[in-house]
């Protein structure tokens, strides 16, 4: 998959050197968490929002706008390790993106399994938030994610949406 993608590579540089020139680190990969520019939205709209960008003969794109996103899922506690393909578009995505923060890709090893009513989704979680979904989190109990979409690339007779889980909060009682 890796190699079938370096023509995507080729046409992104062409496009993205005029995007790094307007391009400074966003407040949601660095410190302070933001919690206010995240826009409540369901999984299944980022995932439209993200799929419209994508052109017929495209093979992929590399997102600037990130469309942070506030979701509620469900946590199933479940993890595996990010597919090669998704892990090269992350560090693509932050080499390429966010060159001074090249590193942050590291934080992406595992993706876990969330659920949204009966549809299910393995989402690239930040390593760092992680540490705390065994102390604060029980499989089945709702989570609110905060989550940005970099991006998608077509994998095999899919486009595959590419979003980061960035934080997460038990939802408010009400």
């Amino acid at each position: 998959m890796i190699n079938s993608m370096h023509p995507f590579l080729a046409i992104t540089l062409a496009a993205v050197s005029t995007i790094l020139l307007n391009t400074a680190p966003r407040a949601t990969l660095t410190q302070g968490f933001p919690w206010e520019i995240f826009k409540p939205r369901t999984l299944n709209e980022v995932i439209a929002m993200t799929k419209k960008t994508v052109g017929q003969e495209d093979t992929g794109f590399l997102a600037q706008d990130q469309l942070e996103s506030k979701v509620q899922v469900t946590y199933t506690g479940e993890s595996r390790p990010i597919p090669k393909d998704r892990a090269w578009f992350i560090s693509t995505w932050f080499g390429m993106l966010r060159s001074s923060q090249k590193k942050l890709a590291e934080n992406y090893q595992l993706e876990y399994l969330y659920k949204d009513g009966a549809d299910e989704y393995w989402l690239p979680t930040s390593t760092p938030i992680t540490k705390y979904f065994d102390k604060e989190l029980k499989p089945g109990e709702k989570m609110d994610l905060y989550l940005i979409s970099i991006g998608a690339f077509r994998a095999k007779d899919k486009i595959d949406c590419v979003l980061l889980v960035e934080e997460f909060q038990k939802p408010k009682s009400p």
